[in-house]
């Protein structure tokens, strides 16, 4: 079975273009029947490093479009991009011998339109991953009015992206419910198919460089990952002032970049907030011993994000061995995770009474962490490994194909 992978990054540096390249390339050597083409742009995700126009990674041939690069911070700009890219990728498709499946991202937006057009006139089928939905994401976090004119065209758009698909992955039960909800799309297309971590990579350690070297005592609470607009910090910074009233040993860790940083610092200086402590983004061979300095990890999401995407991080962090503390609402992905393995605590969105109150007990009680710690540690192991989560792709590629064949 050939399949056609389209993304505007394919690389290692972090996020989506590593999911991605892992995933493929665990196939690969999984499936030997299966062969990749990969589309995507010159450009990588973190880095201005341009990448060669074609390169053979693992056995995957990847080939790379000269586009420019969409993650700007103006949103015409980066729209714009989007598009310039998905009429390249679409055009590359097209010269290119017919897949038997192809796998989309939503990285840009707009990319499903062009697996649409080559199903449409090529009778190609496709695997839609939804990481973040468009415009849903824009609407829930005020950057686009639900019921513009441009947010019901592209939920027109996205409409029929959707029910073009031939099969759809998304990241969580919330996300498969939101899709069914608002869109209209089956349940029996869509593929629940987790992100996962890995488990040889992020070990359960007992001690931790960083946690030496920067002087943490005490019990750490670590946030880890993108400052976006997706992750409410409002709350978190609340519960650390509360606490601090406490005096509580209790010190907050936030080592990450994004749109939110600057917020956030000046929240810390303003209000004096003295038990938060900012650090960059770790690097990927330091990750797994950021991770260790952890008693707690926090996952956070803004309000109405449920449904809309699932944090990748919180893999992570139960690979880690740490329990997870997640301010979500109930239905979301990692709350409903996190109640079937007890292995951490759920705490509604918003309410940063009842995260400093969680925090508190969990820091006074060793003996619960450890055992969260451990079930998070074994819930990984079983289900979110790549070998778990490999399988089930394939069986989406075999599905997608057979449901071309018996149309």
């Amino acid at each position: 079975m050939r399949i056609g992978v389209v993304s505007e990054y394919f690389d290692r540096t972090g996020s989506t273009p590593t999911v991605l390249h892992d995933l493929v390339t665990h196939l690969r050597a999984r499936h030997p029947e299966l062969t990749f083409d990969v589309i995507a742009s010159r450009n990588q995700y973190r880095g201005d490093t341009l990448l060669p126009n074609h390169e053979s990674m693992d056995g995957v041939e990847v080939t790379r479009l000269a586009t420019p690069k969409s993650n700007r911070a103006s949103t015409v700009k980066r729209l714009g991009a989007g598009f310039v890219f998905t009429a390249a990728a679409f055009t590359q498709l097209m010269k290119h011998p017919r897949h038997d499946v192809l796998l989309v991202v939503t990285n840009p937006p707009s990319l499903a339109m062009a697996a649409n057009a080559v199903r449409r006139l090529r009778g190609t089928p496709y695997v839609y991953l939804i990481h973040d939905l468009y415009p849903d994401v824009a609407n829930v976090l005020g950057l686009l009015p639900k019921r513009s004119a441009p947010s019901l065209v592209l939920q027109r758009f996205q409409r029929q992206w959707l029910r073009g698909a031939a099969r759809i992955v998304v990241l969580g039960r919330c996300m498969r419910d939101y899709i069914r909800d608002n869109y209209g799309v089956s349940a029996l297309k869509v593929d629940v198919i987790p992100n996962w971590a890995d488990a040889e990579e992020i070990v359960s350690m007992a001690k931790s460089r960083f946690r030496d070297a920067n002087g943490l005592t005490g019990v750490t609470v670590l946030y880890s990952g993108n400052f976006g607009m997706h992750q409410d910090f409002d709350v978190i910074l609340d519960a650390a002032k509360i606490l601090e009233t406490k005096n509580s040993e209790l010190v907050f860790v936030l080592a990450g970049k994004g749109a939110q940083q600057e917020h956030i610092e000046t929240r810390i200086a303003r209000e004096a907030i003295r038990n938060v402590r900012l650090f960059p983004l770790a690097e990927q061979r330091d990750y797994s011993d950021l991770l260790a300095a952890a008693d707690i990890g926090l996952v956070t999401l803004a309000r109405g994000t449920e449904g809309i995407g699932v944090p990748s991080k919180f893999y992570n962090i139960l690979a880690s061995g740490r329990p997870t503390v997640a301010i979500v609402a109930p239905n979301s992905e990692v709350a409903l995770v996190l109640a079937e393995s007890d292995s951490g605590r759920q705490v509604n969105t918003g309410d940063s009474a009842a995260l400093a109150s969680t925090l508190e007990a969990l820091a006074c009680d060793r003996v619960e962490r450890e055992r969260l710690g451990r079930n998070a540690r074994e819930v990984l192991v079983h289900k979110y490994t790549l070998d778990q989560v490999g399988e089930r792709f394939y069986e989406s590629f075999v599905a997608a194909a057979g449901a071309e064949r018996t149309t």
